[in-house]
């Protein structure tokens, strides 16, 4: 009960609007619950559900579909949301889902975030930072760039270049495992607009000519 209790709620987040969508009754079978929309919420619903695995999709929608897919895939079940009587509207593959292999990926890149600690006593010192959406990165670099970004502990955010190891999951995610800080600046104050303004102009660029450069993004990065 508890278990089904779970996909209600992850499902409830995934259609978007709580308090228009009721639980009418459990049916036989493998627990179906079968629900009720309110009329005036069904366009809201309908219009959220076509963003499913589009370049469109509200970060909750991904979010909730994983969360849904990877408990089938624990319980080894797979899933459908059907009008009753009707077209299925989405599928859940779970356990059906083909997982990507696990791959460690070693690349230059570089990191923006704020300096929120900077210690050490070995010759390789530890620099964490803080990215705007609260993730951490834990960097490591040498003595001199250490002293320097213990400068800038706590103040605005910077970009920090160095050598990363990356790591993907069964499941596409991507996670820092490690990164040696070999350069660092101070942000631009620039704005978003000119940023975008300034890439738009870079030549060879085309930008422009793509219908949805969102799409293509994500797409390259295997999302």
């Amino acid at each position: 009960m508890s278990r089904l209790a779970e996909y209600l709620s992850h499902l409830s987040t995934l259609l978007g609007q709580r308090d228009n969508v009721h639980l009418v009754q459990v049916r036989k079978g493998s627990a179906i619950p079968e629900m009720l929309v309110d009329s005036e919420a069904m366009p809201k619903i309908e219009a959220r559900l076509h963003l499913v695995d589009t370049a469109n999709a509200p970060e909750d929608v991904i979010r909730e579909q994983l969360v849904i897919n990877r408990m089938l895939r624990e319980d080894h079940a797979s899933a459908t949301l059907r009008l009753k009587r009707g077209a299925v509207i989405l599928r859940f593959a779970g356990h059906k889902t083909p997982l990507a292999e696990e791959i460690l990926v070693h690349e230059q890149g570089s990191l923006v975030g704020t300096v929120i600690r900077v210690g050490g006593r070995d010759e390789t010192v530890p620099v964490w930072l803080q990215s705007e959406d609260g993730r951490i990165y834990k960097c490591n670099t040498n003595r001199a760039l250490a002293k320097e970004l213990a400068q800038r502990l706590f103040e605005q955010p910077i970009r920090v270049a160095g050598n990363g190891k990356w790591r993907r999951d069964s499941e596409r995610n991507w996670t820092l495992e490690e990164f040696l800080v070999k350069s660092w600046e101070i942000l631009s104050g620039g704005t978003l607009s000119a940023a975008i303004s300034e890439l738009r102009a870079v030549e060879g660029s085309k930008w422009n000519s793509m219908d949805d450069p969102q799409a293509e993004l994500k797409k390259l990065r295997g999302d």
